[in-house]
């Protein structure tokens, strides 16, 4: 029994995929999360989490289980998972994406790559968050990390926006106001178009990281073989100025390879600190490690003992470019993650700055595997924050390398007194005694003025301890070294600065250690830290003197000069102090040294030749360069000098801000302790004043903007002056009264210093209260008011003088409210503020009393409920004047927003006042400024954003309020206000204003439009009911039908996860508008008739939205309209209509619209009918029209859902199809207007397809609409081919000059001749206009050619049945008629329907399909060829027809079609073989407006064996006399097709021939008089094929060529021995050797030529004679160069007339006459006979075709001309028997008397042909034949161009309208 499930088991994952087919079994892939409910053995049953109503059973093997949190609502439970949201968020958003990855995949999108990057990187940062191994700050770092890469993923993907606060969770729309959520999206935009440019390497600099951040570097391993101690020094370097940026950081390294001090591997940490903006826009900043080897001077002689040690010498270095870690384009650098920066050994002359230099611009370094690891990580915030957010990272014992320089904040308590000195360079001279450069070695100390060395003063960096003296790199015999070496000294602020000086020696290093020891520094240099006017060093370049010691070795070997010093002395002072330092002293003292006596003092002397150049530079919050603030800093000392301090004070404003914010807490208090000196003069404190307001200034501008937290850190800390408001005060409010006189540049400065004057104030007032126990008070707070008012009281100027003053006491003014509030009532300070801003004149600083009146929104004093009430109308009133002027709406717009977002409480009661008072006075405004404004723009969004705001927070009480406003005391006016709302939220919903990716936006803006929707309905409905207003009313259904419809509502288009997630947050707003719009449709009451029919395509879209309950609530409202309608009175007869033709007109139309537009589908076909059914039903009056419309309804619904599928197919005929299905159905309905919108479509089609005869059909459907009037035309008769067309007779004129173009492109050339004639009987007979009329007779002339002249080939058609469910519905189990293409066999036409249907399966049986075929799903295809069975037209009856003319009526106009299968496959006795015969009749005939037609009746009889050997010797006989009328029309034709009919007819080798029928002739043969009948025929029609045989031979034996007479030798020895076995074994009487078929000729006279001749020459006279005489006999053979001509039997009623025997000339052995002629006469006359064009009684006379010269052929075209053997077939089958007479297996007849060639005249051969053509055989050849000839089709083609080329002969000729005109005449031509 099923169980229900624990707490610990309620949710799970699924680790495997589960299908199955048995019931109740739930789908699950990997990674599906499923609510399980209840349990059974290894079963679970639950649901999925991302679709509640996919319930069922799955295995429990295939669920993990997880920890889930499970809240009971009611009998409800939720289950959530007990992951972090962040962690919840990423698989949801992996499981989104994968789905779409898959379809990248198989689109083989470019994205593909990009997006699993991305997701691979989701996946391992969940990794590590599900770890919980990261600290809290880590934790928020990859959180940001996450949500970015999500926000940029879905930009990327096109999913929607998600908008995410501070920390990265995501924000909820429920507790955020419509202005924060906005703003949000902006700044999400913002984001991940940084990001996206960022990717593109499109940097964008306007958006900025923070200002102070922090570099984190780990060494983790060094290898590299150095064999000596070692010192690493780690460092930032500046590539681009070649310059080092931070102090080092020193790593002890050991000989053996690991750090000296094993402990701290893996544990060498530095934070390179003080890094800000200005070093991310450096362009290449790179980590430099510089090695310094510890030991011998050559590496070489380590083992050497007797070496100096400790000596330090270059050995190489690494560095690898940061730059993009610092400016964040990259990110991917993490303390975990190693980086190896390959190592750069130094040359042996290499100095270590050119080797720098060299690696840094290096692309690849050859480092043999050597180098260091390191890890690296950017870190924001300052070293405190740091150490607060990494403690993991940052430890206490973690080492802070600072910037040589200082961070751009320098905050108070951070004092430094460093100077950074570079040893750069020097050049020494070689002593007299040396024969090599030295090894120089420097050695700074730091000295007072008593030549005593300050201890741990010097630092090479951190790491490192403090040392005393610092000794430089030693370059091997290098009397020029560039050491390039940088160092601090950091001396005490409490140690006496002056005489304190840097003192450096030279000392030459010996590789000797004994030699070494007994080295003294040989020369010394030094310089001041002080200069004389007690400024500090200067921060540039120094080159120094050099002295040497007079006991070095170099002034010993000199005999210039020698001195002599006591020890004592040397140790007691320094003598060299007064001895100029640098040669910039040296040369402003212009000293000039007498004879040979250099400079010197003491021991020392100068080297002229010597020089040693260094750098410094001060980093000092307390030793500055100027000498203006040294003064004020140490004012105390020219108290007395006022005249000095007075210059400082005014210097003061002139000094760089740089240094001013460096001593900015020394030099603020010097300037209040003067201030209030009482000693010195009051003249002194307007200075004091400018200097302070000049301080405060500076901090105020953007390049300072970081220093403000000192100065306020400074107030609020530091700043003890306990009276000096008093002065403040005075001060100030005396430059503001005399504002006019003041010097305006001071007075805006004061302005500007507006905060910090009151925080300096209200502190000190506050210190004064605090020492003086609040005494003052009252006279403060007196003084106060009186300094606001003198401000305020300034605004009321308008000279242009004050104006600068003026916009900056706005600017600055709402920035004191914070501190005034400390000592002042804030009620009293808000009635101040706004008599100060309404103290601004109007038109003058709108914008600055704008962004005052917004700073004052976001001050303190807004909070506070009592000052809001007094704030806000003036604010609110200032910018509704603004907005409707049309001026700074911007400005305006984004105060409103600012109120409205602080207004903002899920407490709606909390600011109900506020929004009384918003919405009174600013609603309207708001709405009309939306109006207005372009949609596009970004004020339009703010401004839609506020309207919504103040909508979303105002209740149904505020909404009454508003409208029972005197405003809208008239009707009139609140109709206006609700239509220009109503107008808005239309534009809103249409066109949004909002990104489709914003979705949390555009869902809130819906629900805020559906409430307000909501409560104008019900004010709609109850003040314009009685005074109805139909434009209002309208205007609300459609504005409300447009919000239901929109694109964004539309659940059924979002994934599962984004549908639930908005029907949980805003459920199904559809059903709630659709609910409205009911019920307000049906409290219209009487007016409902006024919304029909306009309402009814807006009804029938909100009720073809897929939510079946809006459905069932809104289709009833088609059943209201239709009985509105129905019950309506007539006006004129006072009677009810009765009918609904309007709805039932809209309906229809709107359907075929909308569902072709994709809306709609099977369930709502089946309920809309189902709903108005019963409807109908149970209403009696309209019951009857009622059903039948709903029928109309169903059978179109169906026919435009199968339309819909199938246009989305590429197979177009499937599209025909359903066109044709709906062009039947609105014809049947009797809707014109759809009608022809869809025979457009189907003309369309068959364009495309190139189906011409279609198409023209298919406008001859529009053209049978139309009259020959000059009647206007419909609007739903109109051709958008021809707007221009206003008449029935233009329209149908152009329509059909169309038509008869497609015509003749389809080669319908009788079609187009139909309608030319209708043309010509216009022209001629109703219009008179005779020039069109020669222009159409001559397009009719060239129509009547192209039927004689153009060759036209013959469709086939095919049967198709379609079995199976698995076809669309209008398929299924249906037989139709194809009509092929162009020389499209059963082959390829079988191909083509496979490739239509590639799921189908061919039947291979013709047998009718079973009904499980016909039940499955699957699709089956049997397809077969049929024959078109001729109905003759009666106009053809008794007359002579040429053959081309019938043969389109043999595949044209046709309807009914045959085919055959044997009934008894087994059976090989083809005596015995019945077959069964099927007609086919379809709906419509060939061809119509498709090319298929349905099968609409079938009927079957059997064929007995004889009527099947009729029918076959019926059909050779024809195909003989085919090819027989062929070579007679035209005597230039190839025998070829001939010979190879003959062939197989006389010499049938295969089939046994005549043989098959052997019964058929016996004497017993037949019992009925039927099958007695049919012997008769079958004898008949023996014989006539003998005579065709005989004919055809002596054709043959006339036209061969020599090459092919044995060919023809080897035929007639056969047909005579056929004659022979027929007549003897059948007993068949054959006619004798002169008998021949008669053949009727019957045209005009005159010749062809001899027309052309007078049409051509009109005006000829001899023509015109000509024409008019009697043909002369030798014109008479002109008659066959006619085409063939079939005379037509008639009905028996018709007389016949009898053909005269002189028509027949005796002089040509190639006539013939009719059988039953020779057997009645001996004159060889005979009565005429005459039957249909199949038969081959038909009295046929035959002429002779004179033919011109032709090239003789050479061999080898004789040889692939020459025919394949070939055997004639039965039509049916290729078991059947051929047609020949007998067969090849018969005896050798004897010699017959019946011989060709012995019983007449042998006619002349004609020439040779150049080509032969084989390929006009009209039934298949063997392979090989086929091969040579390449087709019927090209063959035909092929020999007319080379039967052109190879003649002489005209086109006419050709063509066989002209004779050779040498033989016109002549007798004797003719044999």
């Amino acid at each position: 029994m099923w169980q229900k499930t624990d707490r610990s088991q309620k949710y799970g994952v699924a680790v495997y995929n589960f299908s199955s087919r048995l019931p109740h079994r739930l789908t699950l892939n990997i990674g599906d999360t499923v609510q399980i409910a209840e349990e059974l053995d290894g079963w679970f049953y639950g649901c999925k989490t991302k679709n509640k109503n996919e319930c069922g059973i799955f295995p429990k093997s295939y669920i993990h289980v997880r920890e889930a949190v499970v809240a009971k609502f009611g009998s409800l439970e939720r289950v959530t998972s007990t992951e972090s949201p962040i962690a919840q968020e990423i698989s949801t958003v992996l499981r989104e994406w994968h789905t779409i990855w898959k379809q990248f995949y198989l689109d083989q999108n470019e994205e593909l790559e990009n997006i699993q990057v991305m997701m691979l990187e989701l996946m391992d940062w969940r990794k590590k968050i599900m770890s919980r191994k990261l600290t809290n700050e880590e934790v928020k770092d990859l959180q940001q990390r996450v949500s970015s890469r999500i926000d940029f993923g879905n930009a990327m993907l096109g999913l929607d926006l998600v908008v995410r606060d501070e920390q990265g969770n995501i924000l909820n729309p429920d507790n955020t106001s419509v202005v924060e959520l906005y703003k949000q999206h902006e700044t999400a935009s913002d984001r991940i178009r940084l990001e996206q440019n960022t990717v593109t390497g499109v940097r964008d600099t306007s958006i900025t990281g923070p200002q102070t951040f922090n570099l984190f570097v780990q060494l983790r391993n060094f290898v590299c073989r150095i064999g000596e101690d070692a010192d690493i020094l780690m460092s930032l370097y500046d590539a681009k100025f070649s310059k080092f940026i931070s102090e080092n950081y020193i790593v002890n390294w050991g000989k053996d390879g690991v750090p000296k001090d094993i402990e701290m591997l893996n544990n060498f940490r530095v934070v390179f600190t003080d890094l800000g903006s200005r070093d991310r826009t450096r362009e290449r900043v790179y980590l430099v490690f510089q090695i310094i080897r510890i030991g011998v001077m050559d590496p070489k002689d380590v083992e050497d003992k007797k070496q100096t040690r400790r000596l330090r010498r270059p050995f190489g270095v690494a560095a690898i470019d940061i730059t993009e870690y610092l400016n964040g384009l990259k990110n991917d650098a993490e303390e975990d993650k190693q980086i190896f920066i390959p190592f750069q050994s130094c040359g042996e002359k290499e100095f270590m700055d050119s080797l720098i230099k060299k690696v840094v611009v290096a692309k690849e370094i050859n480092h043999k595997g050597q180098g260091l690891w390191v890890s690296l990580k950017v870190l924001q915030g300052d070293v405190k924050q740091v150490k607060e957010d990494y403690p993991h990272l940052v430890g206490p014992n973690t080492c802070v390398s600072r910037k040589l320089g200082f961070p751009d904040v320098i905050m108070p308590g951070d004092v430094r007194n460093d100077i950074y000195v570079t040893i750069k360079g020097g050049e020494f001279t070689r002593g007299p005694a040396k024969t090599a450069d030295k090894n120089v070695e420097v050695t700074m100390v730091v000295c007072n003025n008593k030549g005593e060395v300050l201890k741990d003063v010097i630092s090479y960096g951190c790491g490192g301890d403090m040392m005393s003296e610092y000794k430089s790199l030693i370059y091997y015999h290098e009397d020029k070294p560039k050491w390039q070496e940088t160092v601090k000294v950091a001396i005490s602020t409490e140690e006496e600065f002056k005489g304190l000086h840097l003192k450096f020696t030279f000392k030459h290093r010996s590789t000797s250690e004994t030699k070494d020891r007994s080295e003294r520094p040989f020369a010394m240099a030094f310089i001041k830290l002080m200069n004389k006017n007690s400024t500090t060093l200067s921060d540039t370049d120094h080159n120094l003197l050099v002295y040497k010691d007079h006991n070095s070795p170099d002034l010993k070997s000199s005999k210039k000069m020698k001195i002599t010093e006591k020890k004592e002395d040397r140790d007691k002072f320094s003598p060299y102090l007064d001895l100029p330092s640098t040669r910039e002293i040296f040369n402003e003292q212009n000293i000039q040294p007498t004879g040979k006596v250099t400079l010197f003092s003491g021991p020392f002397t100068l080297s002229a030749k010597d020089s040693f150049v260094i750098s410094s530079f001060v980093c000092s919050t307390k030793l500055t360069h100027n000498v203006v603030l040294l003064g004020l800093l140490q004012w105390q000392d020219i108290m007395t000098d006022t005249t000095k301090l007075r210059d400082h004070l005014e210097k003061l404003m002139k000094v760089d801000g740089e240094e001013i914010v460096k001593f900015l807490q020394d030099l603020l208090d010097s300037l209040f302790s003067i201030l209030m000196q009482n000693t010195i003069s009051d003249v002194y404190d307007n200075l004091v004043f400018d200097a302070l307001v000049h301080i405060i200034s500076l901090i105020s501008d953007r390049k300072y903007h970081q220093f403000r937290p000192v100065l306020d850190a400074y107030v609020e800390s530091s700043f003890s002056f306990a009276m000096a408001y008093q002065k403040l005060m005075i001060i100030l409010r005396d430059y503001v009264d005399k504002a006019m006189e003041t010097n305006q540049k001071i007075l805006k400065s004061a302005m500007k210093s507006l905060e910090y004057l009151f925080k300096f104030i209200v502190q000190s007032r506050n210190h004064f209260a605090r020492l003086n126990d609040g005494r003052g008070k009252q006279s403060f707070e007196l003084q106060l008011k009186q300094l606001i008012k003198s401000i305020s009281n300034m605004m009321l100027y308008t000279s242009d003088n004050t104006l600068v003053a003026q916009g900056s006491a706005l600017k600055y003014m709402c920035a004191t409210i914070p501190d005034i509030l400390k000592v002042f009532d804030a009620v009293e300070l808000s009635h101040l503020m706004v008599e100060f801003i309404n103290n601004v004149p109007k038109e003058r600083l709108t914008k600055q009393k704008l962004k005052c009146i917004d700073d004052l929104v976001h001050s303190k004093l807004f909070v506070l409920p009592e000052c809001r009430l007094i704030l806000l109308p003036m604010m609110l009133q200032h910018t509704r004047v603004l907005m409707e002027q049309k001026e700074e709406i911007e400005d305006c717009i984004e105060v409103l927003s600012n109120i409205l977002n602080l207004t903002f409480s899920r407490d709606m009661d909390k600011y109900e006042e506020d929004i009384s008072l918003i919405t009174k006075m600013s609603l309207r405004t708001v709405i009309q400024a939306c109006i207005n404004l372009d949609k596009t723009s970004k004020e339009a969004i703010k401004c839609v954003c506020v309207l919504l705001s103040m909508l979303r927070q105002m209740k149904e009480l505020h909404f009454s309020q508003y409208m029972d406003m005197e405003e809208f005391a008239f009707l009139i006016d609140l109709r206006d206000f609700l239509m220009e709302i109503l107008m808005l939220f239309l534009d809103l919903v249409s066109n949004n204003v909002f990104p489709p990716d914003w979705m949390e936006m555009i869902m809130l803006e819906n629900s805020i439009i559906l409430r307000a929707l909501q409560i104008f309905a019900k004010v709609i409905h109850d003040r314009f009911t009685q005074e109805f207003e139909r434009e209002l009313w309208g205007f609300f259904f459609k504005c409300s039908i447009s919000f239901l419809t929109q694109k964004s509502l539309q659940l059924e288009h979002f994934t599962s996860s984004k549908r639930s997630k908005i029907v949980c947050r805003y459920r199904d707003m559809r059903r709630e508008a659709g609910f409205e719009i009911r019920q307000m449709w049906f409290h219209l009451g009487v007016n409902k008739i006024q919304f029909i029919p306009d309402m009814v395509g807006a009804v029938l879209e909100m009720t073809l939205i897929p939510e079946i309950e809006l459905r069932k609530a809104t289709i009833p409202i088609f059943f209201d309209m239709m009985v509105c309608e129905f019950m309506q009175i007539e006006p004129s007869t006072r009677k009810i209509k009765g009918n609904f033709n309007q709805v039932e007109h809209e309906l229809i139309m709107c359907l075929d619209a909308l569902v072709e537009g994709g809306q709609g589908d099977g369930e709502y076909k089946d309920l809309i009918c189902d709903i108005l059914y019963k409807l109908c039903s149970n209403h009696s009056t309209l019951k009857e029209q009622g059903l039948r419309f709903v029928n109309t309804i169903k059978e179109l619904l169906q026919h435009l859902l199968e339309y819909r599928k199938i246009i989305q197919s590429e197979v177009k005929e499937l599209r025909m199809s359903c066109i044709v299905n709906l062009l039947n159905f609105y014809h049947d309905i009797g809707r014109q207007e759809m009608y022809i919108r869809y025979l457009y479509k189907l003309c369309d089609l068959h364009m495309k397809c190139d189906n011409y005869t279609e198409a023209a059909n298919t406008l001859k459907l529009h053209v049978g609409l139309l009259k020959w009037t000059d009647d206007g035309l419909d609007p739903m008769l109109q051709s958008g081919w021809y707007p221009a067309a206003r008449t029935h007779r233009e329209l149908k004129e152009y329509l059909y000059y169309d038509i008869i173009s497609y015509f003749d492109k389809g080669k319908m050339w009788e079609k187009g001749i139909e309608l030319t004639k209708e043309l010509v009987h216009l022209y001629e007979e109703e219009l008179y206009d005779y020039e069109r009329l020669s222009v159409i007779l001559k397009r009719q002339a060239e129509l009547f050619a192209c039927i004689i002249r153009e060759l036209r080939p013959d469709p086939e058609y095919f049967r198709v049945g379609y079995y199976g469910r698995g076809f669309p519905s209008f398929l299924q189990n249906k037989v139709f008629i194809y009509r092929g293409k162009e020389y499209e066999r059963l082959t390829d036409f079988n191909s083509r329907m496979q490739t239509l249907f590639p799921n189908a399966e061919l039947l291979k049986s013709l047998s009718p399909p079973s009904s499980e075929v016909k039940e499955s799903d699957k699709q089956y295809l049997q397809i077969n060829a049929v024959t078109p069975v001729l109905e003759l037209q009666d106009r053809f009856l008794n007359k002579c027809v040429n053959e081309k003319i019938l043969k389109y009526y043999s595949v044209n106009e046709v309807q009914k079609f045959t085919f055959s299968r044997r009934i008894d496959e087994s059976g090989a006795d083809i005596s015995q073989m019945w077959l069964e015969r099927t007609y086919l009749t379809t709906l419509y005939s060939f061809p119509g407006i498709l090319c298929w037609f349905p099968v609409n009746h079938t009927d079957m009889r059997k064929v007995s064996p004889l009527e099947n050997a009729i029918e076959t010797l019926e059909t050779t006989n024809k195909r003989i006399n085919s090819l027989i009328e062929q070579h007679i029309a035209d005597d230039h034709l190839s025998t070829n097709n001939l010979g190879m009919l003959l062939n197989g007819v006389v010499d049938a080798s295969v089939n046994g021939g005549i043989s098959n029928y052997k019964v058929f002739y016996s004497e017993g043969y037949g019992e009925s008089e039927i099958q007695l009948h049919l012997v008769h025929k079958l004898k008949d029609i023996t014989k006539n094929q003998v005579m065709l045989l005989k004919e055809a031979l002596l054709i043959h034996r006339r036209k061969v060529s020599e090459e092919l007479r044995p060919f023809h030798d080897h035929m007639e020895q056969r047909f005579k021995e056929m004659v022979k076995l027929i007549h003897k074994e059948y007993r068949l009487n054959v006619p004798d050797s002169f008998a021949t078929l008669k053949r009727i000729k019957s045209q005009s006279c005159v010749p062809i030529s001899r027309v052309s001749e007078v049409l051509n020459n009109p005006n000829n006279p001899q023509n015109l004679s000509d024409s008019s005489a009697a043909p002369s006999p030798g014109l008479k053979t002109s008659h066959s160069t006619r085409a063939p001509s079939v005379y037509i039997k008639p009905d028996k009623s018709a007389p016949t007339t009898p053909i005269r025997p002189n028509t027949i000339s005796r002089m040509n052995p190639f006539k013939r006459t009719s059988v039953a002629s020779l057997a009645n006469t001996s004159d060889h006359s005979s009565e005429g006979g005459g039957s249909n064009r199949n038969s081959l009684e038909a009295p046929i006379e035959l002429s002779e075709q004179l033919t011109p010269r032709r090239p003789l052929r050479s061999d080898e075209q004789r040889r692939l001309s020459r025919p394949n053997s070939f055997q004639l077939m039965p039509p049916i089958m290729n078991s059947t028997s051929n047609s020949s007479l007998v067969s090849n297996t018969s005896s050798t007849a004897e010699n017959s008397d019946f011989e060709l060639g012995d019983e007449m005249p042998t006619p002349p051969l004609p020439e040779k042909t150049a080509y032969s053509d084989y390929s006009n055989v009209e039934i298949t050849p063997s392979p090989s034949h086929h091969r040579a000839n390449s087709g019927n089709r090209k063959s035909k083609v092929s020999f007319l161009r080379i039967f052109h080329r190879g003649s002489t002969a005209s086109l006419n000729e050709i063509d066989g309208h002209k004779t050779d005109k040498k033989t016109l005449g002549s007798p004797d031509s003719m044999t």
